[in-house]
């Protein structure tokens, strides 16, 4: 996996103790260097909840992650609203519970830190679930830009047909 570094203003022997949380959120990337990667993630509007954590690795690693629970309700009542009423009979892979999208970053020995992974889980009414991997870097572009992941407004009966294809294939995949 290509690995992009990402320096950080933060210079741990000068500030005192700042946990490995704070580091990441005052933190800013390379692609966007006008507000910290807690700014946009914290103010991203698709997100429904968030969370931060720290963890350490099995093998050492410091891990900061970010979770956030996607707003897809308004989504998918729009995209079944939008399809016709023959393609409703049969769509359970549009009762989705949730759209959880989680952001790693590491921690690097000269005091840098890195996206490093970026996981999508999206859990079924039933219980089923699927989870992917994402290209880290195009998905924080898309929290710095403060866009919706699932936004209703776009959706037209066309685009309404597409979303239901794609997550009943998702649904078909998963466990």
């Amino acid at each position: 996996m290509k690995k992009l570094l990402f320096g950080a203003p933060i210079i741990l022997a000068l500030t005192g103790c700042v946990s490995d949380t704070d580091f990441v959120k005052n933190g800013t990337m390379d692609f966007n260097g006008t507000i910290t990667v807690g700014e946009a993630l914290d103010s991203w509007k698709s997100c429904e909840r968030r969370e931060w954590e720290e963890f350490e690795t099995d093998n050492g690693v410091q891990v900061v992650q970010f979770s956030c629970q996607h707003k897809i309700d308004q989504f998918i009542s729009r995209t079944k609203s939008l399809l016709p009423e023959n393609e409703l009979e049969d769509a359970d892979h549009l009762d989705i519970d949730s759209n959880l999208q989680i952001f790693q970053f590491t921690i690097n020995r000269d005091q840098t830190f890195q996206i490093d992974n970026v996981q999508i889980r999206t859990t079924w009414a039933d219980g089923t679930s699927f989870e992917d991997s994402q290209e880290p870097v195009e998905q924080l572009q898309t929290a710095y830009a403060n866009q919706l992941n699932f936004d209703p407004n776009e959706l037209d009966s066309a685009a309404a047909a597409q979303t239901a294809y794609v997550f009943m294939v998702i649904k078909s995949r998963a466990n």
